[in-house]
């Protein structure tokens, strides 16, 4: 007989939003390790079964009781790894992502037997894919680093011929521990307070679309955004590393504060919140792979006379108390605030990842592609900062309203951080905007007839050249 568990609060609300649409994938987070170089396909194989032996938050199923949504691990491990081999294809990495890109649009039906997928897909003697889905409600983005790190030392271990070092991490079953004795503790009240005095006297703002808190209500279940994918170079990487230095934060930091400026420069909006992806769990719940995600809400509130100084002074101290309420679950803010949808609190997103330290299966060299990161309701910002380079991922809820193409979101989103990489601490935001020139000239040119740089930067004051004219 298995031992039946309450679901913890996160994976409560991934439950009965899944209800509502049984089959809709929206819930499946995947991504894969491009591996470079020469590699034992069969060992890796291995080395992913032999996690996935140890990681028991993979195994856990659900199961209803009387009303009431229970989990369990199941310890049958019937689980298959595949293997693809997608190297007589004419072009294998198109072949590859169709794959797996149909593996992610699986149904995201949580009675439907495993809930993740894993295969070694072979492209070449020297470049594999290894790929994972999981569903966001056993696992999350952080536990799919802890995985793929690993799995490659299981695997560098039988490559060499030896014990893999360490036993793997507690089981899940400390996750829902840990989380009720939180629930019970001082901190859990000391949290919600911290948050609803941080939050306290929000003014109601118009979003984009033309009504207030405008989105998906609390009973639709979003489609899987759109996708948008770019790069950000050495030489411009080196110089937002620069400006985080003479600004006093960290990279992180201040990409953070370039999605509060986006906002702000979107919406017009002086009173900003946007929500920050944090780990939301303890130190030691922090080492156990699971749903332990969290949203942390930061404020920021600027005017067009703010110095970017003060925006990123605001948006780091924000940050770092934040960080030390995480726990607190991002859905009781809304319940406390009494409001219906996220994107009420927080239209826009960020995730800010950091891999300076990439993890290598034996000597073959792995790089992380994040295929999807689960449902959002307005925009998400997802940076990956590597020891040379960055990469931004935009994903868009286009059925929410007012949500623009990813492509352009990311345009204007790059927009503002190459103003940010030669940015000075006393300059004023009133010089930042999200139009890019072609943009600029459009407006003013071919809208107005006015000079170029006879009006302001940001989007609120070049579309109010002429109102009611905004491009769709």
């Amino acid at each position: 007989m298995p031992e039946f568990r309450e679901l913890m609060a996160g994976q409560l609300g991934i439950w009965y939003a899944q209800q509502l649409a049984p089959e809709n994938p929206v819930y499946n987070i995947a991504e894969y390790l491009d591996l470079r170089g020469e590699l034992d396909a069969g060992l890796l194989l291995e080395a992913v079964r032999r996690m996935l032996d140890e990681i028991d938050g993979f195994r856990v199923r659900f199961r209803e009781i009387d009303g009431v949504p229970l989990q369990y691990v199941d310890d049958s491990r019937d689980y298959a790894v595949q293997l693809v081999d997608v190297s007589a294809e004419p072009d294998p990495e198109a072949a590859a992502l169709r794959w797996m890109q149909a593996d992610v649009r699986r149904n995201g039906d949580l009675r439907a037997g495993w809930l993740f997928s894993f295969a070694v897909l072979v492209l070449a003697p020297d470049r594999h894919y290894l790929y994972e889905r999981s569903h966001h409600i056993v696992m999350d983005g952080h536990g799919g680093a802890m995985i793929a790190a690993r799995t490659a030392e299981i695997y560098t271990a039988l490559l060499e011929g030896r014990p893999s070092t360490g036993d793997g991490p507690e089981s899940v079953h400390a996750l829902i521990d840990a989380e009720r004795a939180y629930r019970d503790s001082a901190d859990y009240a000391r949290d919600r307070d911290y948050w609803l005095n941080a939050l306290a006297d929000l003014p109601e703002t118009t979003r984009p679309g033309g009504s207030p808190h405008s989105g998906h209500g609390a009973r639709n279940l979003p489609n899987p955004p759109e996708g948008c994918f770019a790069g950000i170079d050495q030489e411009q990487a080196a110089a937002l590393k620069a400006t985080a230095r003479r600004m006093g934060t960290s990279l992180a930091g201040l990409m953070i504060s370039a999605a509060a400026l986006y906002q702000h420069c979107l919406t017009g909006d002086r009173d900003v919140v946007i929500g920050v992806a944090v780990l939301g769990a303890g130190p030691r719940e922090r080492a156990i792979p699971g749903m332990k995600a969290n949203l942390a809400p930061i404020r920021v509130q600027m005017g067009p006379q703010t110095t970017i100084q003060d925006v990123v002074r605001q948006t780091t101290r924000a940050v770092r108390d934040g960080l030390r309420h995480q726990r607190y679950r991002y859905e009781e803010i809304l319940r406390d605030l009494k409001l219906v949808n996220r994107e009420a609190l927080c239209p826009v997103e960020v995730n800010f990842a950091s891999f300076d330290h990439p993890v290598r299966f034996g000597e073959c060299t792995a790089e992380s592609h994040n295929l999807s990161t689960g449902p959002i309701n307005g925009t998400r910002i997802s940076v990956y900062a590597g020891s040379d380079d960055i990469d931004i991922k935009i994903d868009a809820n286009r059925d929410a309203d007012g949500v623009a193409p990813a492509a352009d979101i990311s345009r204007r989103f790059r927009t503002i951080v190459r103003w940010l990489a030669t940015a000075e601490p006393a300059d004023t935001i009133s010089r930042a905007g999200l139009l890019d020139e072609e943009e600029r000239r459009q407006v003013v040119e071919e809208w107005s007839g006015a000079e170029a740089g006879s009006v302001g930067g940001s989007v609120v004051e070049w579309f109010g050249v002429r109102a009611g004219e905004v491009p769709g």
